[in-house]
């Protein structure tokens, strides 16, 4: 096997040279312009006489450019840090400085936005810029600013990039975490995961040449990631594109010819309520969820449009890639199930004394095998508390000797293997002496049509130990909460009734496109204090 993805996808290359490989609004490229432009970028990196492993932040919009960029640093064994270029300047210093970050690649529009912090970036010492210099070339005091033209013009000649030898579990890249349970930290993925991880979800999605493949989420987010990989591991073709309004990506689908579509509950929320085209559900081939549970009345809406057989629904952590999958066969049969392990994956439910969950029962989710990743970047206390291994019953051969991802989420498996989704154990609200989770609450208020999306939380009470609070993201009229309240005090137990519903024209979201719990709860707490 070839030993980074990138090599893999040059050599796909070599057999699909002249269909597109990415689109990206009025432009595309070729499969041999992507190889062309991934050797070029690699032959520029050389240049800068970088060792294998250093690190390299990428400002990571979705472009071809940028895809490209990637590509090239997996190819000359560099640890690339991909970051969401909707953070905010100080998230991206953070990253920068903990990250130990030596080079940048980014754009105008980026430079501009972390000029102000960059003289806290020490270990920072080239920018390469993707969309050329500024006509007014900005002055860095610790910086040197390049673009790749000043790279390809270099006093050596360019070469095409080798394909060197690397270790697998060499340390291929750093995603951050989007911050939503606390502080971010950096997941460390290795080469060996990030090739199989790709191969595994490519196969299980059969994806093929002829399928185009709508790419919404960000390259930072692990499933937009592997979204760009896997797409062009199997020959098809990506369409970039930055979600904007659900009506946006109907039109896309359309005009695009899309067949694969993947999102995360924050999209198919809105989108499910939309009615599609008709030729837009003729030409889909599979749409798949991951990123949390989709609500019963929003799969219902989207198997109303669909049929069940195009909905392929996911679990996984950015921690190990990817978990587990419900084949489409399988939606009616098990409503709920977030499915079984996939290839390469052992899952095993644990309860809090280390023992074997049986059927049923609610324990923590266990991971192990090749997807699971080295743990946190530069953090190893919180590496010890989440990568352990295996409880002895769970041990054989094969894993004895790895550390397994213990997840902290709680769900129960069935007779036949099938895993349920619970909530999260740090998410779960503790009322009136009962642990509640917030799915269950969201799930029924994102039902109501005038629902987009939900969030429960859990605040301290002196008398319950929390009281339960609902926002809702709605633009709807006032009478939507006395229509919300019924409809919960219809179908909830009284412990697990709100106190308080808050409506919100727009959520505070995380760069992964989740909707960012921490924030909220802040929200909720400053403006108590105002009242007070």
């Amino acid at each position: 096997m070839p030993n980074t993805i990138s090599n893999q996808i040059l050599q796909r290359s070599h057999q699909r040279s002249d269909h597109i490989a990415l689109r990206d609004q009025g432009q595309c490229i070729s499969y041999a312009e992507l190889n062309q432009h991934v050797q070029y970028y690699a032959a520029g990196l050389r240049q800068l006489k970088l060792s294998p492993g250093e690190h390299i932040a990428l400002h990571a919009n979705k472009s071809i450019d940028n895809v490209c960029a990637l590509l090239a640093c997996l190819l000359c064994k560099l640890t690339v840090v991909p970051f969401n270029p909707l953070l905010k300047p100080a998230q991206i210093q953070h990253i920068l400085i903990d990250a130990d970050i030596r080079v940048l690649i980014s754009n105008q529009a980026g430079l501009k936005q972390i000029k102000p912090r960059l003289a806290h970036c020490a270990a920072l010492k080239r920018i390469i810029l993707n969309d050329g210099m500024p006509q007014t070339r900005p002055r860095l005091a610790k910086q040197e600013l390049l673009t790749w033209d000043d790279l390809a013009s270099a006093t050596e000649p360019l070469q095409p990039a080798a394909i060197a030898a690397i270790t697998p579990q060499a340390i291929a890249m750093i995603l951050y975490t989007s911050g939503s349970t606390g502080a971010p930290k950096g997941v460390m993925l290795s080469h060996s995961n990030l090739s199989i991880g790709t191969t595994v979800v490519k196969d299980y999605l059969q994806l093929t040449t002829t399928d185009r493949i709508l790419a919404l989420l960000p390259l930072s987010f692990d499933y937009g990631l592997n979204q760009v990989l896997s797409g062009l591991l199997a020959g098809a073709e990506v369409v970039l594109m930055d979600y904007l309004l659900p009506r946006d990506v109907l039109i896309t689908l359309e005009k695009k010819a899309i067949s694969v579509l993947a999102g995360v509950p924050s999209l198919w929320n809105p989108l499910a309520k939309l009615y599609w085209p008709k030729v837009v559900r003729q030409q889909l081939r599979i749409i798949t969820n991951s990123g949390g549970a989709l609500s019963e009345s929003t799969l219902a809406r989207l198997e109303k449009q669909l049929g069940s057989d195009k909905i392929v629904l996911m679990y996984g952590l950015t921690e190990a890639f990817r978990a587990s999958y419900l084949p489409p066969a399988e939606l009616n049969n098990r409503p709920g199930s977030i499915g079984r392990a996939i290839p390469q994956t052992e899952l095993f439910v644990v309860n809090p004394d280390g023992e074997a969950c049986q059927p049923g029962e609610i324990g923590e989710l266990v991971q192990a095998g090749a997807l699971v990743s080295l743990g946190y970047w530069n953090q190893a206390e919180a590496t010890a508390a989440v990568f352990k291994p295996l409880p002895l019953w769970a041990q054989n051969e094969q894993n004895r000797a790895q550390l397994a991802l213990w997840s902290g989420d709680q769900v129960r498996q069935d007779e036949d293997g099938y895993l349920y989704f619970i909530g999260r154990k740090d998410a779960m609200i503790k009322s009136s002496g009962y642990r509640i989770s917030p799915d269950e609450i969201e799930s029924l208020a994102c039902a109501h049509h005038a629902v987009d999306l939900a969030c429960a939380l859990g605040i301290e009470d002196a008398a319950l130990g929390q009281r339960i609070v609902l926002y809702v993201q709605t633009t709807a009229d006032a009478e939507l909460n006395k229509d919300l309240e019924k409809e919960l005090k219809r179908c909830l137990p009284n412990y697990m009734q709100p106190k308080q519903i808050i409506r919100l024209q727009q959520f505070p979201m995380t760069s992964n496109a989740k909707i960012d719990r921490n924030q909220l709860h802040t929200m909720f707490c400053n403006s108590t204090k105002k009242l007070n």
